[in-house]
């Protein structure tokens, strides 16, 4: 019974059927692949054929309510009983062995950690996952909903075209009143930091309970980011790789990209490297495994943007850091927000230096080398002339004068004087000589962040980026090629995690993120080295938390 049977129906609890297209390897039984996406089965259709090659049976499944599946889809919901339902039926299918994985990207990843707790389940492939933690960057939250995940079908490029057709719009994007001239239904807007607080809550609770292994896959250029971190400090037996990964299902990619991201592993290589071990029948030897590990070989990663160097460093950050405190303005730094003429926010990938010179915006400025492995803090004393949200972003500048985003945060404040701390999304960063680091201080952002709508002058004093210092590693190297091969950690950073280390290698991934490699091939793959480490304790403290 090998082959690619279509339209597999399965019957959800509530009897909506669920359908999918499932993928069976040439030995029969084999453990189970299950993907369960908003974003359509055909986006999926290169890594389920590849999964199959190494030996895993694969169903990818419409979630409810999108493309073949019946129901009603709706953001945020409880996935569990669904992705119960199918996990059920796929168990106890002739062709599965009882052994059933969950993988998935962006929402995938989200509806992976609603049904982890399924008896069946043996792993968790969780990359860039859904929701984003914190105060939601508005444009790309309009952009995910238009283009993605609104009613049952995809409709990518909606967002751009309507912007094009329509620019007056853009300046609505932050405010109730879109909602009437979007074209589009996109639910409850705009979207608070409470919007999706429920749903994260729901996926903590399955990383903290979760008892198979998981495999975290992140991205600092992804507002994600935290969100994998949490969900890996949380999961008892987490490996972790974050690099500079873009993904269509995650970013709103353009055609010029200033970002100076190195080649990266291939993410969902990574994965099948993962998972490799666990194709083998139940029961054989290690040895019998496809690619050539044992299940006691870990993955473990983390790119340095900036610099681009990947290291083997815990990409989580220490729990209680070092800080450093960096003064950046020894006198009062003022700016003047004009509602008619807000300094605007840009695509993740753009230039950002031509926005310099701009009387709503004060830039502060840190010259490299600078490094740091955290969640930065701006902190201030602040004067305001009326209430706003305060944004700090940071800005890498390198040599060639391209600037582009790092991270960023906000905070509110009131009128008055008052003692404001930005804390800004988690990073691990690393500006060699020749490069600076800018921290631009707005009053919003528009559109990925609220502006007041009233014209506020605010004063900063006393400014100072408070910035984590990074896992002890040998010093920076400026002659060091981005991308090469990544240094021995430190003993003093605490102890080396079982694992492989990742570095230099593969294509940048755009679109999906779907890669057919032979499985064979993994054994020998250029970019991704394997160093089988002394097993730490099992739990958070192997991760130094």
């Amino acid at each position: 019974m090998t082959g690619v049977r279509a339209e597999v129906a399965i019957v959800a609890g509530d009897g909506v059927r669920l359908l999918g297209d499932l993928v069976l390897p040439d030995r029969l039984p084999a453990p189970a692949v299950v993907i369960r996406t908003p974003y359509g089965t055909a986006g999926c259709r290169a890594e389920a054929l590849t999964l199959a090659e190494a030996g895993f049976a694969c169903l990818v499944q419409d979630l409810r309510g999108r493309y073949l599946s019946e129901g009603v889809f709706a953001a945020g919901a409880d996935e569990s009983a669904d992705g119960r339902a199918t996990l059920d039926w796929t168990a106890a299918q002739p062709w599965c062995d009882g052994r059933i994985f969950l993988y998935g990207v962006a929402y995938e990843a989200y509806a992976a950690w609603c049904a982890a707790a399924h008896p069946a389940v043996h792993g968790i492939v969780s990359r860039q996952p859904w929701p984003p933690i914190g105060s939601p960057a508005l444009d790309e939250e309009l952009w995910w909903r238009t283009d993605l995940c609104g009613g049952r079908l995809a409709r990518e490029g909606l967002y751009d075209m309507t912007l094009a057709r329509s620019p007056e719009l853009t300046a609505l994007i932050p405010t109730a009143a879109l909602a009437g001239r979007w074209p589009v239904d996109v639910g409850p807007w705009p979207a608070t930091p409470s919007t999706y607080r429920t749903a994260a809550r729901l996926i903590a609770r399955a990383a903290r309970a979760a008892t198979a292994p998981s495999l975290h896959l992140g991205s600092w250029y992804c507002r994600s980011a935290a969100t994998t971190l949490r969900q890996a400090m949380l999961s008892p037996r987490a490996d972790a790789v974050v690099g500079g990964w873009a993904s269509a299902l995650t970013h709103r990619l353009q055609p010029e990209c200033a970002l100076d991201v190195p080649a990266d592993p291939h993410p969902f290589a990574l994965a099948l490297e993962w998972l490799g071990p666990h194709a083998a029948p139940a029961g054989s030897a290690p040895a019998a495994t496809v690619a050539g590990l044992s299940p006691t070989a870990h993955l473990s990663g983390c790119l340095l943007i900036g610099s681009g160097r990947w290291t083997e460093a815990d990409p989580i950050p220490p729990r209680r850091p070092q800080w450093s405190a960096l003064p950046l303005a020894p006198g009062p730094a003022r700016l003047r927000h004009d509602p008619d003429d807000p300094v605007t926010s840009a695509p993740h990938s753009a230039d950002l230096a031509p926005l310099t010179g701009h009387d709503g915006l004060v830039r502060l400025t840190v010259p490299g080398p600078v490094a740091w492995h955290g969640a930065p803090r701006l902190v201030a004393e602040v004067t305001a002339g009326g209430a706003a949200e305060l944004v700090a972003t940071l800005v890498h500048e390198r040599p060639d004068g391209v600037a582009t985003r790092l991270a960023d945060g906000t905070a509110p404040i009131g009128p008055g004087g008052s003692r404001c701390e930005i804390r800004i999304v988690p990073a691990a960063a690393e500006l060699p000589y020749g490069h600076r680091l800018h921290v631009e201080v707005t009053a919003g952002r528009p559109p990925r962040h609220r502006a007041p709508a009233r014209p506020v002058e605010i004063v900063l004093r006393d400014a100072e980026l408070h910035l984590p210092h990074p896992r002890k590693e040998p010093s920076i190297d400026p002659s060091r090629p981005p991308g090469g091969r990544a240094h021995r950690a430190d003993p003093q950073a605490g102890p080396p995690r079982s694992g492989a280390v990742v570095a230099g290698g593969a294509d940048r991934v755009h679109g999906r993120g779907g890669l057919a490699v032979p499985a064979a091939a993994l054994a020998g793959r250029p970019g991704v080295h394997r160093h089988r480490l002394r097993r730490p304790a099992a739990g958070r403290a192997e991760r130094g938390r």
